[in-house]
């Protein structure tokens, strides 16, 4: 215990004053003769004790009532370790939470103004000397810079909420950093958060002893919350003219149940469909909304319900590309099947077909492709073999009918660039006897297969030894592999066991080449993601974007926003690097000049919609079993921010219990005085 006004216990000196009234009380006594005294020597003496032991209790209760008067105007209080202020010019850390969960409310209005108040408030606490650091989520290099008072007002008024949520450990290290590089004798971090607990991760606090460490707790009235999650289509493909299913998984953070929340899907501005959802408490639901696919390129879009007040996850956005046209190269020697393969493509409006000869092959034009075909080649060279295999790590994708006589050196080397073994020729005659319907390939296909369905005869075929990962799409009676996919970065290769002439069997004349040749096509450039998190993804691939040696895009988005973010260019492809820019979540198109490459659309994390934080005790409780003395939690005065510093500083004011006990002690002394006569 400490004391304000310490010089004030000179008046202790006072307690002599009723000490010397009880030691030199004159008081005569008045003499009664009594014929004979015997009977009342014991009575006599009695009293005199009894009157003794009071005289002593009043006394005490007066000399306590005294001290207690004397201590009160001393002004004592309990220091804290935490909270003693080193004397001197002091360097203080700020850092203001503000991620989305900070738009949430209380009585008291918005957690984020009130956050911005509690720390202006604590600013002018401080001297105008002293030094301070204002820190967000953002962790600009701007905010490790030590700022004066004024400076320091005006950075705080301009917090407001973002995208970014940073685990509190991760603002610990970055206010110790900022503190140590500072030679002021006091340092001193303050929090100002919602101690939400995806964030508050008690478990790597650490102690340290040079800085000073206090928690600012602004608890939200309620945690409810409803966040939509995430969304996919049904089919990996956007096609034109395609009926699409679009998935949207929405989140219930409620203690109660929502019923008939509305789900609406805007495409391009324009409201497409809508849908109604019942979500019991903390429960997950998924809905569908279809739409007609019906208008070719670059679309964004909008899934949104009601929920107020945490409002950033009522949207997500998706963005995607709707092709007029699929490029497939049939690469052949005039070979037995390659009449059919261009009778499938050719006559279809979706797809545009480009044949050429195995000897004049451009192999810079397989790179405009979705899907290449071989058929019959009686060789494969190393060339073309590695051009292929570039072609689908980069997303394309590539069908491999062998020739009859195949060349067996070169088909084993290219085979195996795609990790899949090339064995001898077998004419041993035998059935596909087994579909694969469970692989996403023939999913949306076939809905059932008939027991009786007749399947294609094969009289000759390579044996292949497909990597473990690979799906065998088609199955022959004896069990191994007639058709199977190879996944080859973010492309495919498909390889068929049988040589399409019909020395190799009736695979070329039966409906399953045409269904599954066609599926190919269809899945040779599946969609990229349809959204990215803001602040999570460094780098964002731009898949099929061509972009010349000095070509510099432009990223524009939401509000007139334009950026030139970094390009970076390696074997897999094109991606933009976007750093720690500060975006605001919406549809974003890559351009070049006049001419829009992509379109992205970003979205901030989704992990801020669970609202489900610490309380000020829970965090307490939590500090204490840890160990983590330089670490407190600041205790609202009947929500004061000027008292609660004002106590962290001086520590817990103790004048108001020694006027209690004053009181308490005269009250004693006057009962004792009153009722023991």
């Amino acid at each position: 215990m400490a004391f304000l006004y310490p010089s004030f216990l000179w008046a202790l000196i006072a307690l002599a004053i009723p000490v010397i009234i009880h030691l030199f009380q004159l008081r005569r006594f008045k003499r009664i003769d009594f014929p004979n005294v015997r009977f009342l020597q014991e009575v006599t003496q009695q009293t005199r004790s009894r009157k003794k032991v009071r005289h002593w209790l009043v006394l005490l209760a007066r000399l306590l009532a005294l001290a207690c008067l004397v201590f009160a105007f001393a002004q004592p209080y309990l220091k804290r370790s935490a909270g003693a202020t080193a004397p001197g010019q002091r360097a203080v850390s700020l850092y203001l939470d503000d991620s989305w969960s900070m738009d949430g409310q209380n009585p008291n209005g918005r957690l984020l103004d009130q956050a911005r108040s509690d720390a202006q408030q604590t600013v002018m606490a401080f001297g105008r000397t002293d030094r301070f650091q204002v820190l967000t989520n953002r962790m600009e290099g701007r905010h490790q810079m030590l700022l004066g008072r004024d400076e320091a007002l005006a950075a705080v008024s301009q917090v407001d909420a973002g995208p970014y949520a940073k685990p509190v450990s991760q603002v610990m290290l970055r206010q110790r950093e900022a503190l140590s590089q500072s030679d002021l004798p006091g340092r001193q971090a303050f929090l100002f958060t919602d101690l939400q607990r995806t964030t508050t991760d008690v478990d790597a606090w650490t102690n340290d002893t040079t800085v000073r460490t206090v928690i600012v707790p602004l608890e939200a009235s309620t945690t409810d919350n409803l966040s939509i999650d995430s969304a996919w289509f049904e089919s990996p493909v956007r096609r034109l003219g395609q009926a699409e299913a679009l998935h949207v998984r929405v989140r219930n953070y409620a203690a109660g149940p929502m019923r008939d929340v509305p789900v609406r899907l805007s495409i391009d501005g324009r409201q497409r469909a809508m849908a109604a959802m019942t979500l019991e408490p903390g429960a997950i639901v998924d809905s569908v909304l279809h739409f007609y696919n019906d208008i070719p390129g670059d679309h964004s879009a909008e899934l949104s319900i009601e929920d107020r007040p945490i409002i950033f996850d009522n949207t997500y956005h998706i963005a995607w590309r709707t092709a007029k046209k699929l490029n497939v190269m049939l690469v052949g020697s005039d070979a037995p099947g390659d009449a059919d393969i261009k009778a499938i493509f050719s006559g279809d409006s979706l797809h545009d077909l480009t044949v050429q000869s195995a000897r004049q092959l451009d192999l810079g034009a397989l790179a405009k492709q979705d899907l290449v075909v071989l058929n019959g080649l009686p060789d494969i060279p190393s060339g073309l073999a590695n051009a292929l295999r570039s072609f689908t790590e980069s997303g394309g994708s590539v069908a491999l009918y062998p020739a009859l006589n195949a060349d067996a050196t070169s088909y084993r080397n290219a085979f195996g660039l795609f990790g899949t073994g090339y064995g001898t020729l077998d004419t041993n005659a035998v059935k596909v006897a087994r579909i694969d319907l469970e692989a996403p390939f023939f999913r949306d296909v076939f809905s059932t297969m008939p027991a009786n369905v007749d399947l294609p005869q094969v009289r000759a075929r390579y044996r292949l030894s497909p990597p473990p990962a690979a799906d065998a799409l088609l199955r022959l009676q004896d069990g191994s592999a007639f058709l199977c996919a190879v996944q080859a970065g973010k492309g495919r290769a498909y390889f068929c066991a049988s040589p399409l002439a019909p020395e190799g069997g009736n695979f070329a004349r039966h409906a399953l080449f045409v269904t599954s040749l066609l599926r190919m096509a269809e899945l040779a450039r599946p969609a990229g993601p349809l959204s990215h998190t803001i602040g999570e993804e460094a780098s964002i691939p731009l898949d099929g974007v061509d972009l010349g040696g000095d070509a510099v895009p432009h990223l524009r988005g939401p509000g007139g926003a334009d950026i030139i973010p970094e390009v970076r260019r390696t074997l897999q492809g094109t991606s933009l690097v976007l750093h720690d820019a500060d975006l605001q979540p919406g549809p974003y198109f890559v351009t070049d000049g006049n001419d829009t490459l992509e379109v992205l659309a970003l979205n901030p994390p989704r992990n801020e919609g669970d609202l489900a934080a610490y309380t000020a005790d829970e965090l307490r409780e939590v500090l204490k079993e840890k160990g983590l003395t330089t670490i407190s939690v600041l205790d609202m005065k009947g929500g004061s921010m000027a008292a609660s510093l004002s106590e962290l500083d001086k520590g817990s004011k103790l004048w108001t219990w020694f006027i209690i006990a004053a009181l308490v002690f005269l009250v004693l002394e006057t009962a004792l005085i009153r009722f023991s006569k």
